[in-house]
């Protein structure tokens, strides 16, 4: 099928000034629109990560400023450069609730991270017991494994038709994802307990910043081929081979999401000392605040979805890690991270132009019949990570 063909899944229609646009349930043929620098809305996220910034700064300067009063060996000092391999997989949803009854899924888009290859830097510091760390990390730009991209156009047509309708995948299709751009930016703060000579248990809260964009480069799959002048028909599986049609698209960015990510974290840590040349250490973290913004750009039919959702207590961490030393100053460490998100739920809103601002995003919720049909979005993670560094102390 040709691009220029290519039908794509949209949602509600809104008023925009003084004009109808169609970004709705109805699947329209469009003009393929040529890919361009997408604008996102970054002036909230300047203010929240300006502020993580200082705190930061503000932290690691109390713990490295002269202490006239202080021993010299009351201070640590370190740094750590890795490189991380990780296989992860983000959700992308849209749900529509009808009157709170409950939400069915729309429309998934699952984009992997299979691998990423993360260079990272980190520098801690220390007064007695008490800890200050700052890492940065970045990825490097390459291919990335797939996106797979999920419609449920009944849920689309007739959001009041039964669960056996409801749950029918209708449109489905596979792009190769690209990663853009990757920044990861993280904070920890944490005090040490010595509970035995070799063992001790430090509690941590961490604060963490991510600013992602990948993209969705051709697609292919196949759609229910329903007629649309019949009234009340049903659509079918995507996979029915007598009803369906394949969608081919060359390697163009057919989608691309752009994804800031904040987020809180509180756990603790266990180290041992196995030998005088093997540490290891274990820590759990619970996730205790996350706010997403995502803006996913459909550039065949030129429409834009903003997401933003904020939860509480969404997820789990988990790491081991092992440090063998090579001197009392040197190591090498290795270390593996397993992290899960559970879907959270938010905002939907949606323009009709790439450079909207904030406030030209429209929610796409909408009355009908004495019915409030409400969008929403979701978001959610789960990632292993394996990690390769080299750990100097300097006191």
């Amino acid at each position: 099928m040709k691009l220029e063909e290519f039908s794509k899944f949209n949602r509600k229609t809104i008023m925009t000034r003084n004009k109808d646009v169609e970004v709705g349930l109805r699947t329209d043929m469009y003009t393929v629109i040529e890919p361009a620098e997408m604008t996102f809305s970054r002036h909230i996220w300047w203010g929240r990560s300006k502020t993580l910034l200082l705190l930061l700064f503000a932290l690691l300067y109390l713990l490295t400023c002269p202490n006239l009063y202080a021993k010299a060996s009351d201070f640590h000092f370190s740094v750590e450069a890795d490189v991380t391999v990780r296989f992860a997989e983000q959700g992308e949803y849209v749900f529509l609730n009808v009157d709170s009854a409950g939400r069915r899924t729309l429309s998934y888009l699952e984009w992997q991270q299979k691998p990423l290859f993360m260079p990272r830097a980190k520098v801690s510091a220390g007064w007695k017991n008490l800890y200050i760390s700052a890492s940065a990390r970045t990825a490097i730009p390459a291919r990335c494994g797939s996106v797979f991209d999920s419609d449920w156009m009944n849920v689309s047509y007739f959001p009041n038709c039964a669960a056996e309708y409801a749950n029918i995948k209708t449109n489905y299709t596979e792009s190769d994802c690209k990663t853009n751009y990757y920044y990861e930016f993280s904070g920890e703060l944490s005090y040490m307990f010595n509970v035995a000579d070799s063992l001790s248990f430090s509690p941590f809260a961490e604060l963490s910043y991510v600013h992602s964009f990948f993209s969705a480069m051709g697609a292919s799959g196949s759609y229910y081929n329903r007629n649309g002048t019949e009234a009340n028909v049903y659509y079918g599986s995507y996979n029915d081979a007598d009803n369906s049609y394949d969608i081919e698209i060359g390697g163009d960015e057919v989608l691309s999401l752009e994804r800031a990510v904040l987020q809180a974290w509180l756990g603790g840590r266990f180290n041992m000392e196995i030998t005088t040349k093997l540490d290891m250490g274990f820590s759990m973290a619970v996730n205790l605040w996350t706010f997403v913004q995502s803006l996913d750009s459909h550039l065949v039919t030129g429409v834009y979805y903003l997401d933003e959702i904020e939860d509480n207590f969404g997820g789990i961490r988990a790491e081991l890690d092992f440090a063998y030393n090579f001197s009392k100053k040197s190591s090498l460490v290795f270390a593996t991270k397993y992290t899960a998100l559970q879907t959270m739920e938010g905002t939907a809103k949606s323009a009709a132009w790439e450079n909207a601002s904030y406030d030209e995003y429209f929610d796409c919720s909408y009355w009908q019949n004495g019915k409030y049909y409400k969008y929403t979005s979701g978001f959610d993670f789960s990632s292993i990570e394996f990690t390769l560094g080299y750990r100097y102390a300097f006191n």
